[in-house]
Parts: structure tokens; sequence; C-alpha cells
């Protein structure tokens, strides 16, 4: 039995998307080619919120197991949050680069992406909220309904992101292809579902696609796919 939605092909990534209004962290990440990533979730996590390193996969050499290049950001949980926080930080410096907050709702498990800037002319920042003093700026609202398994990013500037499970379902890893305007951007699969190790999820993303959003992405993913385990 399998998903309605098929797993992306190669030639679905030779596709390459009208880039974004905004990139997460241009000077290092840029969106004109395809990204292969490991994503691989730390054990010992904080208490609130997963913490990820994430690294290039050398798709010549086969490994699977992140030994290769740190990808330019990694994200890191707050043990000390109201809220669900996991902060998207330079690999290297540490210095952040954008904030996710998540809350529960009635019906829905909402996360939002905040960056440092305003995002267009005249956005004020979003009230009582900061980040080590610094005001936050809404970037992207994350929607998981509680009787469904689509989740959804949107930007403020319109630009949505649908994520729906593909391949098999009754398998031992997950599969999820992430798709704008009807066309695949991203694919992860998931390579280890680690109690022992973490989870991690190998990830392919789509050439005029923010990278750095998309690991953002997959990382609420993997925080909204717990939030309905600790609730069941």
């Amino acid at each position: 039995m399998k998903h309605s939605t098929p797993v992306p092909t190669d030639e679905d990534f030779n596709f390459v998307h009208a880039p974004p209004s905004k990139l997460l962290y241009p000077s290092l990440v840029p969106a004109d080619k395809m990204y292969h990533l490991v994503m691989k979730e730390k054990l010992w996590r904080s208490w609130s919120g997963d913490s990820f390193g994430i690294r290039y996969l050398d798709q010549d050499s086969g490994a699977t197991d992140g030994s290769n290049k740190p990808f330019e950001v990694d994200i890191k949980g707050r043990a000390v949050s109201i809220r669900d926080r996991m902060v998207v930080q330079d690999s290297r410096t540490k210095a952040p680069v954008a904030v996710i907050l998540g809350m529960i709702l009635k019906f829905e498990t909402q996360y939002k992406i905040y960056t440092f800037e305003p995002n267009f002319e005249g956005q004020e920042p979003s009230e009582n909220l900061k980040h080590d003093d610094r005001d936050l700026y809404e970037w992207a609202k994350c929607k998981d309904k509680f009787f469904s398994v689509r989740k959804t990013m949107k930007t403020v500037d319109g630009v949505e992101y649908v994520m729906d499970g593909c391949g098999p379902i009754f398998t031992w890893y997950r599969q999820m292809v992430i798709s704008r305007n009807g066309k695949p951007c991203m694919h992860c699969k998931e390579i280890n579902l680690g109690i022992a190790q973490g989870n991690q999820w190998e990830l392919r993303i789509g050439p005029g696609i923010d990278p750095v959003l998309m690991v953002a992405f997959v990382a609420v993913m993997d925080e909204m796919n717990e939030d309905k385990s600790r609730r069941h």
C-alpha cells in the first residue's frame, strides 16, 4: 500500500523553482543549486525543542552516516522556554540566523519561523517576542492539523509549501515530499529511526528553494510528529 503522492524522481529535481523573495542566510547558503544533506537529531535533547546536526552527503561515497562536511547551519533546542523554541544558527560561529517557536492550539499545532530583520517594508516586530533581547519578525507559519498527515508552511509573502507522505506506507522508515506550486521541491527520507542514536533524515532540496528554510521545516515536522506521539 502506498501514499497517493509519489516519491520524487531525479527528473523532478531538474525543475528550477523561481527564487524566493528572501533567503534566511543568503551570504553563505544560496538557492542556486541542489542540496543533498543528512540531518541528525542529537540525543539528550533540551527540554524545549530538538537539536540537529546537519552535514552534506557525499553522493559519490554513498555514505549515509553524516560523516561529511558540516552544513552552514545547524539547529539548537533551547532548554529554558515557555514554548518550544529552536534556534537556526551558524554551525561554525553559533550566531543565530532564525528562531522557531511552537504552540499547540485546540485543533492544530503551529510553529512560526522568525528572522531578526523585517521581511518586507514596514513590517513591525512581533509583539512580546524577543530572542536574547533582539526583536523577532515573522517569516513563516507551519501548521499540522490533528487529523491529517499533511503539514503546510506559508511565508509572509504568500508562498506555500505542502508536506505529504510519499512512497510505501507500511515500512520502518517514513518519506515526505514537500511541494511548491504543485511541483516537488524537497524529498526527505528517514534513514534511522533512533532511540539510541536519534532520528536521521536524508534530504534532497531542489534548485530555487531556500535550503535553510527547508531544514527548519524538517525540524518542525520532526517536532510535530513527536508532539502527536506524546498526545497518544
